[in-house]
């Protein structure tokens, strides 16, 4: 017969004591870890005990308790993780896309030209219209060096967005690019007038660290080095000239500019390096912004970094020491004077559908009879 059952509560025959057995039970029947698992917490506790703590131990060893190596967690400093990881993106050789453009026999070129459909009345209609344009090839027929070249100004748009897929929300970051040659109807077309040339690397963290300063401003330096190191093959043809074909079959010289940027107002705030809430194309304060103030100008933006420190710099000029612009890479460029309006997010989707069709309908249902009667002046307008 076998021996009895042993009503002895601290028999843990096999074990060497009640914590072993304890530990075993853990592991094995409610964690239920894998062999690799405990092989590494086995070597974490014996170097543990080898360690020398100079009388400091916890009660278990480790952590007093579960609060305490929660707090230790959520102080860990995540600065190394985001701030020296590499980022991979992808993008395209900037400088042989406004090449094969200039060279796509579909494509209609333009030179800066003035118009005047009558006396006095000088009509833009399109970028090639503009005084910036009509500016920068004054600049390149005054220079000996460039006489003669023509101009080539780079549009740029770039639109933050989010996409949902079967796992979830996905964030892109793409940047657009043009030649500004082309006509607007060739732009609209479905062609190459308008094709991608990057997306931009998006940095994450925990949530916790998502919002502090050190990881803001980290990712604006980031969108601005991505952006100058895709930019950087025009540097060296924005002072010396490239022969290039043109849609006309004839090689010309052409100077490379970088040109309106066009985005909506989060992104202007990103690409300008000013403060939230404040304007990138002047020095407006944000409680005045229905009064056009001072320009924002790249020399004036650069006298006011030198002279003032950096509270003074946020406060009074809504400016961000910390934040350098891409365009400081590139000579004559001005991110203030090359900012241009988002129509789509700033005017139509902002303007119209965000505050004018939201107003006009709470003043509908403001004021009809009834919420029957709101409902169907609405259904009206719809079928209109």
């Amino acid at each position: 017969m076998p021996p009895p059952i042993s009503d002895d509560i601290h028999d843990f025959t096999l074990f060497e004591d009640r914590p072993s057995f304890e530990f075993a039970e853990l592991l094995f029947e409610k964690m239920r870890s894998s062999s690799g698992d405990i092989d590494q917490l086995l070597r974490i506790l014996s170097a543990k005990r080898v360690m020398k703590t100079d009388g400091q131990e916890s009660s278990n060893g480790f952590f007093p308790s579960t609060d305490t190596m929660y707090q230790t967690i959520d102080n860990i400093n995540f600065d190394a993780h985001w701030m020296h990881e590499e980022y991979e993106f992808h993008y395209r050789v900037i400088d042989q896309v406004l090449v094969n453009t200039a060279g796509n026999a579909d494509f209609e070129g333009y030179i800066p030209f003035e118009e005047f459909p009558s006396e006095n009345n000088r009509r833009f209609s399109n970028l090639m219209s503009a005084q910036f344009t009509w500016k920068q090839a004054d600049k390149i027929a005054e220079d000996p060096a460039t006489h003669g070249a023509m101009l080539v100004p780079l549009i740029l748009g770039a639109d933050k967005t989010t996409v949902s897929v079967a796992t979830g929300h996905q964030e892109f970051h793409p940047v657009y690019a043009s030649a500004g040659n082309l006509s607007n109807s060739m732009r609209r077309a479905h062609g190459e007038g308008v094709i991608p040339i990057a997306f931009l690397p998006i940095p994450k963290t925990v949530r916790q660290h998502s919002d502090s300063a050190a990881f803001r401003t980290f990712k604006k330096q980031l969108y601005h080095d991505a952006l100058a190191y895709v930019l950087a093959p025009l540097r060296p043809w924005m002072t010396t000239s490239r022969v290039m074909c043109c849609p006309d079959g004839h090689y010309r010289r052409a100077i490379f500019e970088l040109g309106p940027f066009i985005a909506d107002y989060p992104e202007q705030v990103y690409v300008s390096g000013v403060v939230s809430k404040w304007c990138p194309k002047c020095r407006a304060r944000p409680t005045d912004l229905e009064n056009e103030g001072p320009p924002r100008f790249r020399e004036h933006t650069e006298c006011l970094m030198e002279t003032f420190d950096t509270l003074t710099l946020w406060d009074v000029f809504g400016l961000d020491r910390n934040i350098v612009p891409f365009t400081y890479r590139f000579p004559c460029a001005d991110i203030h004077e090359l900012l241009s309006p988002d129509l789509l997010h700033q005017l139509i989707k902002g303007t119209f559908k965000d505050h004018l069709v939201e107003w006009v309908t709470q003043y509908i249902h403001l004021t009809a009879e009834n919420e029957a009667e709101a409902k169907r002046i609405m259904d009206n307008i719809d079928q209109r």
